[in-house]
């Protein structure tokens, strides 16, 4: 019966939009509803818009045109038989009409694309509900197919289920977002694939608030960081970049043209940890771990603040009393923050460059946590997963998006 066709379009909003005044006392007329409304966005290869259902599940176009030379010199032909899967009631038999073109000859067939892709079994829902599962957290591809058989009655192997997350991606990913505000953070994350180290390098927009780019690599050598944000910023604004403190950063980053802010939370921390070492020493007498702390203290306040002729005041005051500063204080005076002053202040210069890279570190957190980072046995696999993980953060967390 046609109705069994009609179930799966009724419940696809991108194919039919169902109104208030389509239900009553009476059944709704889906015959009415499909040929009016059935795919009723255009897409570049079809031009045929509207259907006609005609008796047992067969199916063809009012006013077939070519998809090709968009003539109207089309003659029909034989039906093309499918048996896809629409709903919980399991395989059904449908006909679609083939057509000849006149006029170029190229031969189509009646595209039900917007419900059930070529060559596929499954209707599209059930892939956008995996991908909604998967956008929530991680989920195995058998645990994702009971998922589908508890809350929607199909049971579609683990295979076609990695066929369906499975993108066409060798080690990059970028996002939709058509343009970039070229104020970003980067940075990189260790993984493992198939029990082998990786790096997942990642370029976070920090005002839009959404990752723009990701790669997957075996070596962070210079010549790949640089190619990777060379790549992902082709043809974008490209400002300021904040990074962490990792030595080759500083010439990638000259030779990107960029404003290099290095990042202040990742300056107090490796700081800290040196301090933190002294103050659980035996050898140290508690007067000395006193001033240690009190000259931590005022280094660090050289940084809070968003003017920088406060910072020089307070950077200069600090250096007026260096003979009294502990060694250890000393070391990262002469050898860190003068040398980088000028790369650890660029944000005090300007309101849209990030102070720290935060930002991306929390990215990471929520979309690849340790419970999981070597879990995956593929570059593809990882990538599949984290695409689906960039378009749930863009929807969730961007600003201004303005997509494709």
């Amino acid at each position: 019966m046609f109705s069994e066709i009609i179930t799966t379009l009724e419940s696809n909003i991108g194919s039919i939009q169902l109104n208030l005044f389509d239900f009553g006392v009476e059944k709704p007329k889906f015959e009415e509803i499909l040929n009016t409304r059935f795919q009723n966005h255009e897409t570049p290869r079809n031009v045929n818009k509207n259907l006609k259902l005609l008796a047992n599940n067969h199916l063809e176009y009012i006013n077939p045109i070519c998809p090709n030379c968009s003539s109207k010199n089309v003659i029909k032909q034989e039906y093309q038989e499918r048996h896809p899967i629409i709903d919980q009631s399991g395989s059904q038999t449908i006909y679609l009409r083939r057509y000849k073109c006149n006029h170029c000859s190229k031969k189509f067939v009646t595209s039900l694309d917007s419900v059930i892709k070529p060559h596929h079994r499954y209707a599209n829902i059930f892939t956008a509900k995996i991908e909604s599962l998967i956008q929530t957290g991680y989920r195995s591809l058998r645990k994702s197919g009971e998922d589908l058989q508890t809350f929607l009655g199909i049971s579609p192997s683990h295979t076609t289920i990695k066929n369906w997350l499975t993108i066409d991606a060798k080690s990059h990913i970028q996002n939709i977002q058509t343009v970039y505000s070229g104020y970003y953070c980067y940075d990189e994350q260790y993984i493992r694939l198939n029990g082998q180290r990786h790096y997942r390098l990642t370029l976070y927009d920090t005002i839009l608030n959404i990752p723009i780019a990701e790669e997957i690599v075996l070596k962070r050598t210079t010549e790949t960081i640089y190619n990777f944000i060379n790549k992902s910023t082709y043809k974008q604004p490209l400002i300021a970049i904040t990074t962490d403190h990792f030595r080759r950063y500083k010439r990638i980053m000259d030779k990107l043209g960029v404003k290099h802010q290095l990042c202040i939370f990742h300056l107090f921390k490796m700081i800290g940890n040196s301090v933190y070492k002294i103050l659980k020493s035996k050898k140290v007498t508690r007067q000395e771990k006193i001033s240690l702390c009190l000259y931590f203290t005022e280094l660090k306040n050289i940084f809070r603040t968003y003017n920088e002729e406060t910072a020089i005041q307070r950077l200069e005051t600090l250096l007026e009393k260096f003979n009294d500063i502990p060694k250890v204080l000393q070391r990262y005076l002469t050898k860190k923050i003068l040398p980088d002053f000028q790369r650890l202040t660029h944000s005090m210069r300007s309101p849209f460059i990030e102070r720290t890279s935060n930002k991306v570190e929390n990215y990471y957190r929520q979309t690849d946590p340790n419970q999981i980072k070597k879990i995956y046995k593929t570059i593809t696999g990882i990538l599949s997963y984290l695409n689906l993980k960039m378009k749930k953060w863009t929807a969730k967390h961007g600003t201004n998006i303005n997509t494709q």
